[in-house]
């Protein structure tokens, strides 16, 4: 079967289902499979429990939490299918590339030593596309892939392999392992098929993962009710129910009304006195989310996955596009108060103001909650768990340093006569960017030559942020995604621990990485 890297340096563009179903005797003996048997699916869908979605409150016009699969006996088994569905927005009908006709996608929940198995059907039509593709520029809309963003697993063969390629009528099964000590947290699976992944994943395609596990033992944490909020803003083509045109989403400004699961402003409701643990992801394609909730008490105790060393309390929530927050949200007094994104500049573009949702605080004791429904109020005041993968990269252990700067070129004869690059180099799937052993620890320094801020997203390992525009911080987080300022820098360590093979690194603002922001990180046993 095709390997993650050739002697020659060489790697070809993709990695079709077909080729790979060619290695299937060698994947075997690991227990995979490229396509479930009838009689195998049906033991699958044994192996997982389904919850609908619902308000963790019990309210009806509550915001709800997206349904959820589980994981039963440390193996979870589904089938997830992309097609275009009939979708009726608050604001618009249209036809969108979406994972079971749903915005968000379930919700998957998963335990450290988990095994994974997912199938996924391209249920989506042809592509359009009568040309060879030209690499980054958009391209075969319809051909797909699945990523499990942030997870620290292999990136090799049907693992989170971001070098494959699901066609149009095509199924796939990925199996993924996650590591016994995997950071407890939040993470979240989406498209990352080069020349698509922004049209799909800005048409709503995408869903939540959380890993349970120790920072969900908190006794406070474990107290909380828990919400999960998606951000998403599905893009519409005005002179079409089909989103085809890539033009539609180009523009940082196009026309795109934030949903909360799926719901355009809606209701959240907390009693007065209440802590409630909040499950954020920004799912968008590529607006930054500052946000803001005045009147509340907030403390953050994980991000991107990662749990903190102690909660932080905050007045501003930040995620850019791939980020992901645990917040614990205290009310006070009763009333109404505002989620809001405040107006504010991205780069060249001045964005205005969005009010997200509505959220409502409930005198204590109010007869619109069960009395059996639990109810939290202490915020964690001590130590958070900690993690192996998670310990402080010291000074003496890194092996190496590298610059990477970020730019961008007019190049004519591409889409809009432009390409993003890395080091100068647009993406290239045959050329290995940066080559480093397993077991290394090394420290890059991105500098952002652009007038755009570039959240950057690097697969398989955590990195440890150190410093912002050469200042070091208080506070050195775990992040897997790290928007680099515009004209600035951000200094990040990791550790290439536990997997070897090839992955990418990539800006995650999608229209950025479609068209050349990406490049290749093998790493060697």
């Amino acid at each position: 079967m095709p390997h993650a890297s050739h002697s020659d340096g060489q790697q070809p563009a993709i990695i079709s289902r077909r080729a790979l179903l060619l290695g299937a005797t060698a994947l075997a003996g690991a227990g995979a499979a490229a396509v479930l048997g009838s009689g195998r699916a049906s033991a699958a869908l044994q192996m997982k429990t389904e919850i609908p979605a619902r308000s963790p409150l019990g309210l009806a016009d509550d915001l709800h939490n997206p349904r959820e699969v589980h994981s039963v006996n440390g193996r979870f088994r589904h089938e997830l299918t992309m097609r275009m569905s009939d979708y009726e927005l608050p604001y618009a009908k249209a036809r969108l590339r979406l994972y079971e006709g749903e915005i968000p996608g379930p919700t998957f929940r998963v335990h450290p030593g988990d095994e994974m198995e997912i199938t996924l059907h391209n249920n989506m039509p042809p592509n359009r596309d009568s040309a060879a593709p030209v690499l980054n520029t958009p391209n075969q809309l319809n051909s797909t892939n699945l990523h499990f963003h942030g997870f620290h697993v292999s990136p090799k063969a049907n693992s989170d392999n971001v070098y494959l390629q699901i066609n149009p009528g095509e199924s796939f099964n990925y199996v993924v392992r996650l590591p016994e000590d995997h950071p407890a947290g939040n993470y979240w699976y989406h498209p990352h098929r080069h020349g698509s992944v922004a049209l799909q994943v800005a048409s709503g395609c995408g869903g939540m993962m959380i890993v349970e596990g120790t920072l969900d033992e908190v006794p406070e944490i474990a107290a909380a009710i828990e919400r999960v909020l998606v951000f998403q803003s599905p893009v519409v083509d005005p002179k079409s129910e089909d989103l085809e045109s890539y033009d539609t989403i180009w523009s940082l400004d196009a026309e795109r009304f934030w949903l909360v699961n799926g719901q355009f402003r809606p209701r959240i409701y907390i009693r007065a006195g209440e802590v409630q643990h909040w499950r954020m992801l920004n799912a968008g394609d590529q607006q930054f989310l500052p946000l803001q909730l005045a009147g509340l008490e907030l403390h953050e105790v994980g991000f991107d996955g990662n749990p903190y060393p102690a909660a932080r309390e905050t007045d501003e929530i930040f995620i850019a596009p791939g980020n992901r927050m645990n917040l614990m949200v205290k009310a006070g007094a009763p009333g109404v108060y505002t989620l809001v994104r405040p107006a504010f500049r991205q780069g060249k573009m001045e964005l205005p103001e969005v009010q997200m949702a509505d959220v409502i605080v409930l005198p204590t004791g109010s007869d619109k909650v069960a009395a059996d429904v639990k109810m939290g109020t202490a915020l964690p005041s001590g130590p958070l768990p900690k993690n192996r993968i998670l310990t402080d990269i010291t000074d003496d252990e890194i092996d190496n340093r590298r610059q990477i700067v970020l730019g961008v070129t007019d190049t004519p004869g591409m889409f809009k006569n432009t390409v993003f690059t890395l080091n100068g180099q647009p993406f290239d799937p045959r050329r290995d960017d940066i080559v480093a052993r397993l077991g290394q620890a090394e420290e890059w320094e991105f500098v952002n030559t652009t007038p755009f801020p570039h959240p950057i997203h690097v697969h398989v390992n955590p990195m440890q942020v150190v410093a912002l525009n050469g200042v070091p911080l208080a506070y050195k987080h775990w992040q897997d995604t790290i928007p680099v300022p515009a004209g600035g820098t951000a200094t990040v360590r990791m550790r290439f621990e536990d997997f070897d093979g090839r992955f990418v690194m990539h800006c995650h603002i999608l229209p950025h990485e479609d068209l050349g922001m990406m490049l290749n990180v093998a790493i060697q046993a």
